[in-house]
């Protein structure tokens, strides 16, 4: 494993993250008397934009990376977009999801060990 995969794989992680946030931001701007045209918009280009780098990263984060440790790895994302999701579009983090992202901690740090 190379220090150049593991930014890749650091990258696509917040890359995800924020795609998923500007996807939403994107859907909520949406005029919904004009549907097809309504979703294109600079938020949803941008997040769109991210989703292709987020590929051709994953593909050569892949290329070092085991794949069990990759996909362990990418579980970090949903920590990530549930972060964003409270700062960015102020949504509530509940008991159940507070205790979700805490599993999926714990299953990343106990994987890597």
């Amino acid at each position: 494993m190379t220090d150049l995969s593991m930014v890749f794989l650091v990258s696509m992680i917040i890359f995800t993250g924020f795609s998923q946030v500007l996807l939403k931001v994107g859907a909520n701007k949406a005029n919904m008397k004009k549907c097809n045209i309504s979703y294109v918009n600079p938020y949803t280009l941008i997040a769109f934009s991210l989703y292709v780098l987020t590929t051709l990263l994953t593909v050569y984060a892949l290329k070092d990376i085991p794949l069990n440790l990759f996909y362990a790895s990418t579980s970090l994302k949903f920590v990530l977009i549930l972060i964003l999701s409270k700062l960015v579009l102020r949504e509530k983090i509940d008991s159940s999801k507070a205790f979700a992202v805490l599993l999926i901690l714990v299953g990343v740090m106990v994987f890597n060990m």
